[in-house]
């Protein structure tokens, strides 16, 4: 096995952290206007906005607590001089090369598992005194949100509805709960009633998506619209005393529940067919 390739992974670490602080330091002195909502304990902790913009922004690591596949998300508005533009844009270059050299790593992650008792000591101290044994590869990768023009207005919304369906023929759901274990009481019973469809029957498998912040913007200037999802305060350009734009304030969380009426053209069944696999049934008729 060829050597893990940890010296392009640190400096591209590096680089990338690097550009972050000049970022910081850069936004720390900046005098332009911004919008972020707090919460309670940041407020009762004494965060300013400014200070906790540029944590999300700099923030890489896992937190050591909650879900750790979950991101640090917060939306807001955060104003730049047109000179910071390169920056954001060096950070984001930076960002898509520490992706690219992770890949190396993410493709033989299982046959290092394997070697970490003889060989892991040496990746693990090379990584452990950059701080990358416990970063959070999905922070680490986004990219930070940039207009290089002032919106008029900002519109922020919640979006908890969203789903990914994907076609399931009966023979790979059949093959998938076996995988599951055709023993199992449930599994068996899910197994039994895939066997009294016709083969033909068209399935679907249904995936709930995260909630995720959907920013809207308005310009003043063709193209006058934009849209784009949003996990991180939006920067954009302005000249120095300007306004914010005009923008709502949604809740910092996203509210329980689906917030959008079912379509009336939705086509499949409400409850799963194989609850096991969330693979649901087509509803008969036109």
């Amino acid at each position: 096995m060829t050597g893990f390739p940890h010296s392009d992974l640190v400096t591209a670490y590096d680089q990338l952290t690097a550009a972050l602080a000049r970022f910081a330091n850069a936004l720390h002195h900046s005098d332009h206007s911004l919008w972020v909502p707090l919460t309670d304990a940041e407020v009762a902790a004494g965060i300013d906005p400014r200070s906790k913009a540029i944590a999300l922004y700099c923030n890489l690591w896992h937190s050591g607590d909650g879900d750790g596949r979950r991101t640090e998300s917060r939306h807001g508005l955060v104003a730049i001089d047109d000179s910071l533009v390169p920056q954001v844009q060096e950070i984001n270059a930076a960002k898509r090369h520490f992706q690219q050299a992770t890949r190396p790593f993410s493709q033989q992650q299982a046959a290092w598992r394997k070697h970490l008792q003889t060989r892991g000591a040496e990746l693990r101290d090379a990584l452990a005194t950059k701080g990358l044994t416990r970063l959070h590869l999905k922070q680490c990768y986004r990219q930070l949100p940039l207009v290089e023009r002032q919106p008029e207005h900002v519109g922020f919304n919640w979006y908890s509805s969203g789903r990914s369906i994907k076609r399931v023929s009966l023979g790979a759901a059949q093959d998938a709960l076996c995988k599951m274990g055709g023993d199992k009481p449930h599994i068996a019973l899910q197994l039994k009633q895939l066997g009294q469809l016709p083969p033909d029957t068209p399935l679907a498998q249904v995936q709930q998506q995260a909630p995720l912040m959907r920013c809207n913007l308005r310009f003043a200037t063709a193209p006058e619209r934009q849209a784009l999802n949003l996990s991180l305060p939006l920067l954009y350009v302005a000249h120095p005393g300007q306004p914010l734009p005009s923008h709502n304030e949604p809740p910092l969380t996203p509210p329980e529940g689906r917030q959008r009426r079912i379509r009336s053209d939705c086509r499949l069944e409400e409850e799963p067919f194989l609850p096991s696999l969330r693979i649901h049934r087509y509803q008969e008729g036109p």
